[in-house]
């Protein structure tokens, strides 16, 4: 059986892949004096396709690169660069090699990750060599540094941190969409350590996501209550405090019996039986709501948990008179539901219509 890393397990390979497996130089020159396409993809598999020189990078066959970029094989083809290729699955010598032949350092693959995410998740001992090649880690480190607090990495945390990559990174990319930053992914983590701790190194606690979420309110949706009281007391108190919170929410025209329910101490919303199995909504206190934007309409976000429904956000949306709204998450999908008298005598039925795409 021939294992090509996390490519995949094969009984045998094409005829052009097995003498690039093997290193058989004779052979692949003589294929080259014949005319073959260097640059072809070799069918591995009815899912699997591989170039001649991603086969070379993943065999980890140094002889056999040198072979096809002395015959000007493209280092640096879009979103498949040969550079992130060998950080990922080669030592030292090969990504050397390649970058001294001219592979760009700063380009990404197909789903927008960097040369430093590729050795994260690869070879984390070309993490280093990949500045010392000219790639500054302080630029272009902050994925990594999100993903290894992901990881519950401290080793890689701490060292990506003491090379001064922005302990507040929240650039978007396919994960988190949503402009997290490491802060926040340990929040949503519960890691109580890793808050604390990226915390004492200089996190910003108010460093909020693209959809106004901060660690605290975070911890708050999540029932953290530890983390949610350890945040809340590193933070301004005119943020906790009920009338500035009134000022601050005129623009939302919020209505009295709204404003009363949210400062009360019921804020959990029994619902009554319905299909989809949702028991109960848990509200934000009034001073925890989350001002935020669905495409251009901004919102006021009210539910702190919706039983069963992670991804749907009850908010309040000032336009005209005011109504209870429902934003999911995942599909980017809002809608106004009903006054809040309205939905507080039959919450389960407006969810309900929701969901059905009713609304």
């Amino acid at each position: 059986m021939i294992k090509l890393k996390n490519i995949g397990t094969f009984e045998t390979l094409p005829d052009m892949a097995m003498p690039i497996y093997e290193g058989n130089l004779p052979a692949l020159q003589d294929a080259i004096a014949a005319g073959w396409d260097i640059e072809k993809g070799i069918v591995l598999s009815s899912y699997t396709t591989l170039s001649p020189l991603e086969l070379a990078l993943l065999s980890e066959r140094l002889e056999v690169v040198k072979l096809l970029v002395e015959h000007g094989v493209n280092l640096n083809v879009k979103q498949n660069p040969a550079f992130l290729l060998a950080v990922r699955y080669c030592k030292e010598d090969i990504v050397r090699y390649v970058a001294a032949q001219g592979a760009n350092l700063d380009m990404r693959n197909r789903v927008g990750s960097g040369a430093y995410s590729q050795a994260y998740y690869g070879n984390k001992s070309n993490i280093p060599l990949i500045h010392e090649l000219g790639l500054d880690m302080k630029t272009h480190g902050g994925e990594v540094l999100r993903t290894a607090v992901s990881d519950h990495d401290l080793e890689w945390v701490t060292y990506l941190l003491d090379h001064d990559v922005d302990i507040n990174y929240n650039e978007p990319d396919m994960v988190y969409p949503y402009q997290a930053t490491p802060l926040t992914v340990a929040a949503r983590m519960g890691s109580m350590k890793m808050v604390q701790w990226l915390i004492e190194r200089g996190a910003d606690v108010l460093k909020a996501e693209k959809d106004g979420e901060r660690p605290y309110t975070i911890a708050v949706s999540s029932k953290n209550a530890a983390m949610a009281e350890y945040l809340k007391a590193l933070e301004p108190a005119e943020l906790h405090d009920v009338e500035n919170k009134k000022y601050e929410l005129r623009k939302y025209k919020l209505p009295v019996d709204l404003i009363a329910f949210l400062i009360g101490d019921q804020l959990r919303l029994e619902l009554g039986k319905n299909e989809y199995g949702i028991q109960y909504i848990d509200f934000f206190s009034l001073t925890d709501t989350v001002e935020m934007k669905a495409g251009r309409q901004k919102l006021l976000r009210l539910s702190a948990d919706i039983d069963q429904y992670s991804g749907l956000q009850l908010v309040w949306n000032p336009k005209k008179k005011g109504s209870i709204g429902c934003y999911d998450i995942e599909h980017k999908e809002y809608a106004d539901l009903c006054g809040f008298q309205d939905f507080l005598r039959e919450p389960e039925q407006y969810l309900i219509k929701f969901l059905e795409g009713e609304l």
